[in-house]
């Protein structure tokens, strides 16, 4: 799923919320017809395919309004509608207790303008259950849509969902008009660590000469994360790549062989087949095929960082 593709289906909601509002919040049918049913489908949850969405999940006489289907065909999260305009406040407990009743982990609730997300299972006050609040209409659709990947298929399925890193265009800097699509943007300069850089250098990294995973990985402007197995090596540097402008949906998919992809928005090889054992990257919108072996987890650090501009010898792995 591209970006730009929800990017596009959020434009044309917000601009039926100012069209037709009055229409939409005289109907809860209405309301999810033009503005949630689109929506979910833009995320990846086709609202036809009885496969992927179940409306009016029956639950011992109540009835959800939808119930999003993992793999397994059992709910990876239940969602209540409401018309347009509609408070939100007095279902989310009642919401949060259905998805809790069905044993299903994420509980969501939207009038198709408000869209809110919450962990069922957490023990915490509801407000601090929330993971999702996004106001479509409120919002440049670019900030929208890295907040609502949060519901996007592979994204739940993954057991974790997590948004897509900060809004493009942050508070305080130029801001492109809410109709407007960025261009490509110029990856920009690296920042430098102030310290001198410490380990071995990725470049000439042999794991075969390693007992176990290195301790950490150090990236260029000094930020390390502590790795505990070799497949998270490639996770990192995603992480942090796509953290400095780097890694960018134009550079997917990233190819693992003739056949098969390594990185993906969506976690498909071009046979169709699904990735074998995805990993989503925390914080992007992309998801990673993850091999448990020493060489794979290096070499593909190497690669992504090969194919972003970045030097592997400009990185160091501590032991």
């Amino acid at each position: 799923m591209p970006l730009d593709d929800l990017v596009g289906a959020i434009e044309t909601i917000k601009a039926r919320i100012q069209s037709h509002r009055s229409d939409l919040q005289a109907s809860e049918i209405r309301t999810r017809m033009a503005l949630i049913d689109p929506l979910l489908t833009a995320l990846g949850w086709d609202t036809g395919d009885p496969k992927l969405v179940l409306p009016e999940y029956d639950l011992q006489g109540k009835r959800p309004d939808y119930a999003l289907l993992g793999a397994d065909g059992k709910p990876s999260a239940l969602v209540e509608a409401k018309k347009l305009g509609e408070s939100l406040a007095a279902h989310r407990t009642q919401m949060v207790t259905y998805a809790n009743m069905a044993g299903v982990a994420y509980a969501g609730l939207t009038d198709g303008d408000r869209w809110e997300l919450y962990r069922v299972f957490d023990q915490k006050p509801i407000e601090e259950r929330r993971i999702m609040d996004v106001a479509i209409a409120q919002k440049p659709a670019y900030e929208s849509a890295l907040q609502l990947l949060q519901l996007w298929r592979p994204n739940m399925a993954s057991g974790q969902p997590v948004p897509a890193g900060e809004p493009l265009f942050a508070p305080g800097k130029q801001t492109a008009p809410d109709d407007a699509v960025p261009d490509k943007p110029v990856p920009p300069p690296l920042p430098v660590a102030p310290n001198p850089p410490r380990g071995v250098p990725l470049a000439s990294y042999d794991p075969q000469n390693a007992s176990k995973p290195p301790a950490a990985i150090r990236f260029p402007d000094g930020s390390t994360k502590n790795v505990r197995y070799w497949r998270q090596l490639p996770v990192f540097t995603a992480e942090w790549l796509w953290s400095n402008g780097r890694l960018t949906e134009d550079k997917t998919p990233v190819p693992l062989t003739d056949k098969t992809y390594l990185l993906h928005v969506e976690p498909v090889h071009p046979s169709g087949k699904r990735f074998r054992d995805p990993r989503m990257i925390n914080g992007t919108p992309f998801t990673i095929e993850i091999r448990r072996t020493r060489d794979y987890g290096v070499t593909q650090a190497k690669r992504l960082l090969e194919l972003c501009g970045v030097d592997p010898a400009e990185v160091r792995v501590q032991e």
